[in-house]
C-alpha cells in the first residue's frame, strides 16, 4: 500500500528540471552517460513548465494536470500544480510537504524508505552524481547529444514495487519528456518546457 497515492509521481516528475547549458554537440560525436551527468551537474537552479497525463487502470480517460517545476541545488524539489486544482509538493532535506485544498501535511522521508530511495536517486540525477544514481538505478542511454533517451530501472526490489521504469528524453542538457511506468500498470507521460531566462 502506498503512503500517498501520488507520491511516486510527485517525486519522479522533479526529474524534469534541467536547463540548456551547452549547445548540442554534432551527432557524430560520442555521447555517454558521463557527459549527460556533467550537463546536469552544472545546473544549480531551474524552473520549467509541465503538462502531465496520468493513465490509471481504473479510469477510461487520463487525468491531466499542468503547472511549474522548481529545482534548487542541492536538495530542493518542488511541483506546483496549477490546473485543474492548485496543489504544491515540496521536497527539501528529509521532508515532503503537501499543500492541497488549504491543508498542509508534512511527511518525513525516513518513515518511507522506498520513496526516500526514489528521491535520493532523483537528487543524484539532478546533481550529476553518477555513482549515487547508479546505487539506485540501472541506467541505459541511447542516442546522441541532439536526441538522447535515458532508461532508469530501480535496483531495489521494494522500489520496483512502486516504479518499474522511467524513460527520460531530451536534447543537450534539456529534458523534454518523462514517461513513468508504475509496477501496477499505471503510467504517466509528462512534457517539459523550459522557462525562458
Amino acid at each position: 500500500m502506498r503512503p500517498y497515492p501520488g507520491l511516486a509521481f510527485a517525486t519522479i516528475i522533479c526529474l524534469g528540471l534541467s536547463g540548456t547549458i551547452a549547445a548540442a554537440q554534432p551527432s557524430t560525436e560520442a555521447f555517454d552517460i558521463g557527459q549527460l551527468m556533467a550537463r546536469f551537474s552544472a545546473i544549480k537552479n531551474s524552473t520549467a513548465r509541465f503538462n502531465e497525463r496520468k493513465y490509471l487502470r481504473m479510469l477510461k480517460t487520463p487525468l491531466e494536470d499542468s503547472g511549474v517545476l522548481v529545482y534548487a541545488a542541492p536538495d530542493k524539489l518542488q511541483k506546483n500544480t496549477l490546473l485543474p486544482k492548485p496543489e504544491s509538493l515540496v521536497i527539501e532535506g528529509d521532508s515532503l510537504t503537501i499543500d492541497r485544498e488549504g491543508k498542509t501535511q508534512t511527511l518525513k522521508l525516513a518513515d518511507y524508505p522506498q520513496i526516500a530511495g526514489l528521491i535520493e536517486g532523483i537528487r543524484a540525477t539532478l546533481a550529476g552524481d553518477l555513482p549515487g544514481l547508479q546505487r539506485f538505478y540501472s541506467l541505459y542511454l541511447e542516442g546522441d547529444a541532439n536526441a538522447w533517451r535515458l532508461l532508469l530501472k530501480p535496483r531495489d526490489p521494494k522500489m520496483q514495487d512502486i516504479v518499474q521504469s522511467i524513460f527520460i528524453s531530451g536534447t543537450g542538457g534539456h529534458i523534454k519528456s518523462i514517461d513513468t511506468l508504475e509496477s501496477d500498470g499505471d503510467h504517466s507521460e509528462m512534457t517539459i518546457t523550459e522557462d525562458s531566462p
